[in-house]
């Protein structure tokens, strides 16, 4: 053999005992990506009895801004201890979490509700921040979701809140469904508490 073909073939051996050469030679399973909704495939409101609720309510409110804490983003999250964070490789939500919140407060308010929404000009906002949105793994097996939310005028904070939701993910389940569906819990519960809290703040006369 030829002192080239020496040198390619003690080469090819070198890269094959490395880690390098054994990812290169060898084909890992492929990482399956799933996608995971919160939202619950829930029956929307009939026409009439949004006409009926719209009559019944004087409030006007404009949908500020909704977002998210840096972390949130569309590979689900989960949390091991106080401050550590991960994210599981394969499993996503099909769009970011507050691209879902802000979706459900808009149907929430403007079509079960009935509050008029303002396009422009002066008029209450409510500012939704989505702070956390994770499985939590210790010290309990829970799905969280924490949200400040804040309704103001041009001039001041009327209103101001922030709130945590968890709801337990059973010890018999495992696996992405038993997150998906504690997740969904902790958000239908954290949308609905939005509401009610932000529809009886406005009803609420404004201090001078």
């Amino acid at each position: 053999m030829s002192t080239p073909g020496r040198y390619r073939l003690a080469l090819v051996a070198a890269l094959a005992a490395s880690p390098l050469g054994c990812a290169f030679f060898t084909k890992g399973d492929p990482v399956v990506i799933r996608y995971f909704t919160p939202e619950t495939l829930a029956t929307r409101p009939d026409s009439s009895a949004v006409a009926m609720a719209m009559r019944g309510v004087a409030s006007d409110l404009r949908l500020g801004r909704v977002n998210s804490a840096s972390y949130v983003r569309d590979r689900i999250a989960f949390r091991d201890k106080n401050f550590e964070v991960g994210y599981y490789d394969e499993l996503r939500w099909t769009e970011k979490p507050e691209a879902y919140l802000r979706r459900a407060l808009g149907r929430a308010l403007f079509e079960e509700q009935g509050v008029r929404q303002i396009i422009s000009g002066p008029g209450p906002t409510l500012d939704v921040d989505l702070d956390a949105f994770e499985e939590l793994r210790f010290p309990r097996h829970a799905a969280r979701m924490q949200v400040t939310w804040a309704l103001h005028d041009d001039q001041q904070v009327q209103h101001e809140e922030t709130f945590t939701v968890e709801r337990p993910i059973p010890a018999g389940a495992s696996g992405p469904n038993a997150i998906a569906a504690a997740m969904a819990e902790a958000f239908d519960e954290s949308v609905r508490r939005i509401v009610t809290r932000v529809t009886s703040a406005m009803s609420q006369p404004t201090a001078p």
